[in-house]
């Protein structure tokens, strides 16, 4: 297995010949990861650098080499063990963080978007890097060589062919998108309001946001280099290709000991974690005093707290899998508001209908985290009939079965590559089955 090591600003510093072992994941939701051990002697302390990168051929992957441990022990020869993840960790080092109203003033809000969930993380990733449209070179925020993009705006070394209306995640939205009343009706008040629809707010991790965003779609995300140039990143959401029996404009993808492809195989399943309703804990919100003297809601407002659930899949009875979402993330306001006479500033309340509505939508989206598992995992043979990168990708759907004749349509939801003095180099696939149910998901389009 080729491995090269480039130092941060990205030039050659080393070929790795003298390695012992490598086990090199790529991850179609999230970031991949390595570990390779090599002799440890003082060259290869000073070759292998923390935030240098790790580099392999087959690959539009990079690895960051972010820990380091040298092992001695008497009478025995010391390794150097290294380790690290690939470039979709650095969307982990960026947060969305509340920020001020307005100059001048401490009381602050959150992000919050209504927006297409492609168009959302291209934006905001872009805001974060400070980078394409949010381009700002003089920022600390802005990172050289790095930019996400739509799927139609990725170089052909990184498309391969893929149809970008197949790749598409589709226009599915992060918020609820219900109506939200003007809770203020003061006329002393000048408010200026936030959209009147549900709000999808965003704070953390952008990272782990992402990762959220996109479990609403179901699809994966990448940062990747341009074929055999690693010196540019591009970020970008995608689907899967449909390579399976129940379409007709590609040759399907079967992996089946019958076709001499797949030469270990584990069909696995398992309802422990499944859920089939989740409930939510309870929300505290303060009861804007329209709604107090509307008689909407009670006169006193102290600790008014709502609570919502999930809807509810599969069957009554001990098919019924109740799930418990304790916190949910929701938006409690909606602007700010400047009164005329004192020229003071404050927040908005928002619609408990709203509230109402979030609870709810991050309810179906930790329920969606908790599907039954059907996972089929294999060991592709060296000499395979499908090439990696060629005739399928990460996140594609394809036909699965095993010497039982059990067979399903499974995501490919990972790419392993390991390599060692005594198996040599071993590339296989993971897979993963859908459910019935998120087999139905809008805009996965393989049903």
């Amino acid at each position: 297995m080729y491995l090269a090591v480039f130092d941060e600003a990205m030039v050659l510093q080393h070929i790795c010949e003298d390695y012992k072992s490598i086990i090199w994941t790529e991850r179609f939701h999230g970031f991949g990861d390595f570990k390779l051990t090599v002799p440890g002697t003082l060259e290869n302390l000073q070759i292998y650098q923390l935030d240098y990168y790790l580099y392999t051929k087959g690959t539009n992957k990079l690895m960051i080499i972010e820990q380091v441990e040298l092992n001695t022990e008497y009478s025995k020869q010391s390794m150097l063990t290294v380790s690290g993840r690939s470039l979709e960790s650095i969307l982990d080092r960026r947060v969305m963080h509340p920020y001020p109203i307005w100059e001048g003033t401490r009381l602050c809000m959150h992000e919050r978007t209504k927006g297409k969930v492609k168009d959302v993380i291209k934006h905001y990733t872009n805001l974060l890097f400070k980078q394409r449209d949010s381009l700002d070179t003089s920022h600390e925020r802005h990172v050289t060589g790095f930019g996400w993009y739509s799927v139609d705006e990725l170089p052909a070394g990184i498309r391969k062919g893929r149809p970008v209306s197949s790749m598409d995640i589709g226009n599915i939205r992060a918020n609820a998108n219900g109506t939200v009343r003007n809770m203020t009706r003061n006329a002393d008040y000048s408010h200026a309001a936030y959209d009147d629809t549900d709000p999808y707010i965003m704070e953390g991790s952008w990272y782990k946001l992402v990762q959220n965003l996109t479990d609403l779609t179901m699809s994966g995300w990448a940062i990747e280099h341009d074929g055999e140039d690693p010196y540019y990143w591009y970020g970008y959401t995608y689907n899967g290709v449909n390579r399976t029996f129940n379409q007709g404009e590609r040759p399907p993808v079967v992996f089946s000991p019958k076709y001499d492809n797949l030469s270990k195989a584990t069909y696995f399943k398992s309802k422990v974690s499944t859920r089939t309703k989740i409930f939510s804990g309870a929300v505290k919100f303060t009861v804007p005093l329209e709604l107090q003297l509307s008689k909407e809601y009670l006169d006193d407002n102290r600790d008014s707290a709502m609570q919502n659930n999930s809807v509810t899949v599969g069957t009554r009875g001990l098919g019924l899998r109740e799930g418990y979402f304790q916190s949910p993330s929701i938006e409690h306001t909606n602007g700010y508001m400047i009164s005329k006479g004192s020229g003071q500033w404050g927040v908005a309340s928002i619609d408990p209908e709203s509230i109402y509505r979030q609870i709810h939508e991050q309810c179906n989206t930790e329920l969606w985290r908790h599907m039954p598992l059907e996972m089929f995992s294999g060991e592709a043979a060296q000499q395979s009939m499908y090439t990696y990168n060629e005739d399928f990708f990460l996140g594609d759907f394809v036909q699965i079965q095993n010497e039982f004749g059990q067979q399903d349509i499974a995501r490919v939801t990972e790419y392993i590559r390991t390599s060692s003095d005594s198996e040599g180099d071993v590339f296989y696939p993971t897979f993963q089955s859908l459910s019935d149910i998120q087999k139905s998901k809008p805009g996965l389009n393989i049903t």
